[in-house]
């Protein structure tokens, strides 16, 4: 068969479009989930601002209640594309409600008050690998993060209206992001242990509302802080090129050697003749 310039130029684009088709496709393929913590022993502490006129949040309009905790989004989940690179989520929640009540001498009914707090934060980041992780080897990787708090406070006292809640909700549904490295040591390619030795997050919350005079006050309250913690991920292949549990990340699966046959014989006995037989 007789072939010209261009009609091996289309063969071999085809062949070579067959190729990267089949590169992409494994790599896309190549997919694992991971859940884990990440722990953080060191909170922040309050801020003191003595040389103020006024206090600042999260007690600025009076509010009975402690500092905002924007370190809290220890359980993730995670999407890993050829073991190195990872989109994450990571979540947090709280909840707290108080009663009470207030009942003077001769005085009925009692006074009765309930207040109620919740917070959700979600953080949305990605964790890179600088090493292909393997079993029994230590891997760095670099940890960025987006995140965003959204609270609310209702209460039974009349005398606090929806905007100044509102305000206060505000002071604790800090908005940041965080930037870290770390290292992590691989037991097996489903467990590692690792550390953000050296974690930046910066965090910032605002509010504002409207007092009875129409008087405007607001406030805003930024932070940031270094801090270090320990990870905990677990790791689970949903999708690949057919690798087993036992083979390391990052490499290619074992291939089953070709059976063996039975050896040579050194010296083969003589085939008998007819004439030997006789």
């Amino acid at each position: 068969m007789v072939c010209n310039s261009s009609q091996r130029l289309r063969w071999m684009l085809g062949i070579g479009a067959l190729c990267l088709g089949g590169q992409v496709a494994t790599a896309h393929a190549d997919l694992h989930l991971s859940i884990g913590s990440r722990i953080e022993p060191l909170r922040y502490t309050p801020a003191y601002f003595p040389y103020s006129k006024a206090d600042r949040p999260p007690s600025l309009f009076g509010a009975a209640t402690g500092p905002y905790q924007s370190t809290s989004l220890s359980p993730y989940a995670a999407l890993f594309f050829s073991q190195k690179y990872s989109v994450m989520v990571s979540l947090d929640i709280g909840y707290a409600k108080s009663s009470g009540e207030t009942q003077a001498m001769g005085v009925s009914p009692a006074l009765m008050d309930t207040n109620s707090f919740f917070q959700f934060g979600l953080g949305l980041g990605t964790k890179i690998y600088l090493t292909a992780p393997k079993a029994n080897k230590v891997s760095p990787y670099v940890y960025v993060d987006f995140y965003k708090y959204f609270a609310s406070i209702t209460t039974t006292d009349t005398t606090v209206t929806g905007e100044l809640a509102g305000a206060r909700a505000g002071l604790l549904s800090p908005v940041g992001g965080t930037v870290a490295f770390g290292a992590e040591y691989f037991f097996s390619p489903s467990f590692s242990i690792g550390t953000e030795i050296l974690g930046l997050k910066l965090g910032y919350v605002s509010g504002e509302y409207r007092d009875s005079n129409q008087t405007r006050n607001s406030a805003s309250y930024t932070t940031l802080a270094i801090y270090t913690g320990i990870t905990l991920n677990y790791r689970f292949q949903i999708s690949g090129a057919g690798k087993s549990g036992d083979d390391e990340p990052g490499e290619p699966a074992r291939k089953p050697s070709a059976p063996m046959g039975a050896p040579p014989v050194a010296n083969p006995p003589p085939v008998p003749t007819p004439e030997a037989v006789d």
